[in-house]
């Protein structure tokens, strides 16, 4: 982790100005996706609702884990997002909710794509999810769920900075 501290915080920042409002999250979907193909992730696709997912050591049937992280943002920008650096501190639109854990995300991905890792008794599925917020209404989530739910045996979706784990569903209209 220390030794990619550097990488990761200039993809944050390269991430973090793409403007990706909920039901437009194309311009970071392609990124997400062209970025993991780059670092060796094999299989890795964007769904119909924009979901950006890296399967790994999953067939037709096995159980799923799937780990999740937004991509999209309450901000309504579709232009460069506004961003300045101060002390090393990135402030921005989304930053931390959720572009920060989509980040981690990608950098768990590339470890695992470079590693070879392949789960011994499971499938695993990491997913840059769209329409997480507002009038997004869990539209990402709910079609990782539509294709795959009765496989999954755990689900783990990474979101904001708080460092709390909440273990209750979030509502959703």
């Amino acid at each position: 982790i220390d030794a990619h501290r550097q990488e990761e915080y200039e993809l944050l920042l390269e991430l973090a100005q793409i403007p990706s409002p909920s039901n437009h999250e194309h311009k970071l979907a392609a990124f997400c996706k062209a970025w993991l193909d780059q670092q060796g992730a094999e299989g890795v696709y964007i769904d119909e609702v924009l979901n950006v997912i890296y399967p790994t050591g999953c067939t037709d049937s096995n159980d799923l884990v799937v780990f999740m992280a937004h991509s999209d943002v309450v901000f309504p920008d579709t232009d460069t997002l506004p961003m300045r650096v101060e002390n090393g501190r990135i402030h921005c639109p989304g930053v931390c909710d959720d572009t920060a854990n989509v980040v981690a995300m990608l950098m768990a991905a590339k470890y695992i794509a470079q590693q070879n890792m392949l789960p011994s008794n499971c499938g695993v599925l990491l997913v840059v999810n769209s329409g997480e917020e507002g009038l997004g209404n869990l539209k990402g989530c709910r079609r990782i769920m539509q294709d795959y739910g009765s496989r999954i045996r755990e689900f783990v979706t990474f979101d904001d900075k708080n460092g709390q784990g909440v273990d209750r569903a979030v509502g959703s209209m």
